[in-house]
């Protein structure tokens, strides 16, 4: 028994859409993956700036303060004091990381969307299928 010629071309049909259909999913995987490449490296090169300009300004400060208190007798305290407001600084700013590490959002987002649409719409187009092919009953 042969399949016959309709059979064979909705079955090539098939394939070409499918194929179609995962060749876009995968260029938006793409797309998607060089955009958050982009962003992070923008953000780590800001970043990075960012760090240095404040590394630099606290030891002016920090040099300043202890400086002022030179020659008086509270100069250990001013040094304690400079060092303890850094690690409190330090650990805040841990704290927020840690915290934005955890509620970022999905990478593939988009993708994971629209490969969820295609299943919806492939499970209703397969449960429908069966209901045209019968007729009225």
């Amino acid at each position: 028994m042969s399949a016959s010629p309709h059979l064979l071309s909705s079955l090539r049909a098939l394939a070409a859409t499918s194929i179609g259909i995962l060749r876009t999913r995968l260029e938006l995987v793409a797309i998607e993956l060089a955009e958050e490449k982009s962003r992070l490296l923008g953000m780590v090169l800001v970043a990075l700036a960012a760090l240095l300009c404040l590394t630099l300004g606290l030891m002016m400060f920090s040099f300043l303060i202890v400086v002022l208190f030179w020659d008086t007798e509270y100069r250990h305290l001013a040094i304690a004091l400079v060092g303890a407001a850094y690690l409190l600084v330090g650990l805040i700013m841990l704290i927020m990381v840690r915290r934005q590490a955890v509620h970022a959002p999905l990478v593939f987002e988009d993708t994971l969307a629209e490969l969820e649409r295609d299943r919806d719409m492939l499970a209703a187009v397969a449960e429908s299928e069966p209901d045209s092919r019968r007729g009225p009953r």
